[in-house]
Order: structure tokens, then sequence, then C-alpha cells
């Protein structure tokens, strides 16, 4: 027989790196380095709750202020063999190779996790491009090409904010939205309201409304057209109030979807 791949096991190549999510909370985190690029990690490490010790000879004005505020502690002092001792994870992010590198040989020795920001293929963990988004934590690793992993995360989180990618895994809950399509060009919709439009059930349309806007809803979204032509065929407002209301009381997200501002003249 051939031999087999299990592709779903198989870590892509270039890339060995694990993605997990770390508890930290109340948990020993050492930060080796207290300079800008160890400023850019902190915020987060204490936004996760963890124990956060910072040892530096020197600290940006930031940092410092991290430490008045008693989110972290700081050690103004160079690195020594011991300093990671009761840590669970450890970042060596000073500007000395050297030191890094014994940051990182201390971690490994204690089977501890620790980021080498310097030359992350050194280390034995890897920060990723992260984001936060109503209850989700987004990473994405790019084997180390850091500006490919940030435009990945920043493209993924402009989609969901959006609308253009959504999360479907809660069940909507009925209402109804009365939404404008902008001056005309679906690019310039706000962004509530391309994400009322990803959540909608039913919406009812009119002529001006993008129809480039009604060709990116789902399959499982019925369309009612209000026409609105001048002199022509229109649906009466009375009509367009019933089939808000009855979408409602179905248990239906409804959206309104007008053109322009649709408090104007509306």
């Amino acid at each position: 027989m051939p031999n087999t791949v299990d592709t779903a096991s198989t870590p892509p190549a270039g890339d060995p790196n694990y993605l997990v999510g770390l508890d930290l909370r109340g948990r020993r985190v050492v930060v080796v380095g207290g300079g800008t690029v160890a400023q850019r990690r902190l915020g987060l490490l204490v936004a996760a709750g963890a124990d956060v010790h910072v040892v530096s000879r020197a600290v940006t004005p930031a940092v410092e202020g991290m430490g008045t505020a008693g989110q972290l502690s700081i050690e103004l002092r160079a690195y020594a063999d011991g300093d990671l001792d009761g840590a669970w994870y450890a970042m060596a992010c000073t500007d000395e190779p050297e030191t890094n590198a014994a940051v990182v040989a201390e971690a490994t020795a204690k089977r501890i996790f620790c980021v080498r920001a310097d030359i992350a293929r050194d280390g034995t963990a890897v920060t990723p491009a992260t984001a936060r988004y109503d209850g989700l934590s987004l990473g994405v690793l790019a084997g180390g090409a850091h500006r490919r992993s940030a435009a990945v995360r920043n493209g993924l989180l402009e989609a969901l904010q959006s609308g253009v990618v959504t999360d479907d895994s809660e069940p909507v809950t009925p209402g109804v939205a009365l939404v404008g399509g902008g001056p005309g060009d679906p690019d310039l919709i706000t962004v509530r309201g391309r994400r009322l439009l990803a959540r909608a059930d039913l919406v009812v349309a009119d002529r001006l409304a993008p129809p480039e806007l009604l060709a990116e809803l789902g399959p499982h979204v019925e369309v009612i057209d209000a026409a609105k032509i001048p002199y022509g065929r229109s649906m009466a407002q009375e009509a367009i109030n019933l089939a808000l209301v009855e979408g409602y009381k179905a248990g239906k997200f409804v959206v309104r979807l007008k053109g322009g501002d649709p408090y104007v003249f509306g």
C-alpha cells in the first residue's frame, strides 16, 4: 500500500508553532527588558490578569507608569540567572542578544515557555498577532513573518467589524433595524449598518438601496422589494410597516434598508 499522510495532524511546512491560549490569571510572568518592545506586550499580559514582573536596567515612562499604578512590579537591575524561578511564562525583550539568549537558556532548563523578541525562532514560544472582538480572541501566526500575521489579523478584524465575516453560533434575537445604505457606493455604508445586515433574516429594501449589499446576503435571507419608484410601482408605507411587524412577530431579525440616510425623508 502507498504511504498515507494524516494532513489533519501534520503541521504546516515552515511553521512548527502550536497555537494555544494560556490562562495566566494570577500566574507569574517574567519580562526581561523594559523598552518599547516590552511595552507593547505588557498591556495584554496585564489585561490577561497575569502577575507580571519586569527586570530591566531602565524602563520607558509608560512601563514605569504601569508599575506606579500597581499593574506590575519592576526591578531596575540587570538580568541574573534565577530570575525565572516560579514563572509560568517568560519574555526576553532586551536589546542585548547575549542577555536574551541567557533568558531563553534558563527558561528551557526550567521548562518555561519563553518568547525571544529579537530572534523569534530561537525562543520556545512566539507571540501571535492578536485582537479581541465581541468575546472572540483572534491570533495569527505566520512562521515569524510578523508583518504578514499583522496584516491578516487586521483584515480579519475589519471583516468582523464590517459584517463581511459573521459568527452564526448564537441564535439571532428578533428585532427591527432601520439601515441607510449611504450615498450609493456599497463601501460607504456604516460599519454598524453592515453588521445589522449580516444578522438579518428578512430585508425590506427599496430601489435606492445599493444592490451590491443585497448580493452579499446569505441564501436564507428573505428580501422584500419595496420598489419606491416615482410615479411607478411602490409598496405602501402601511404595507412596509406590516411586513416589519409581522417579521418581528415571526421571530426574525428584520432590516428596513433604504438609500442614503434613513432618517431623511423617511
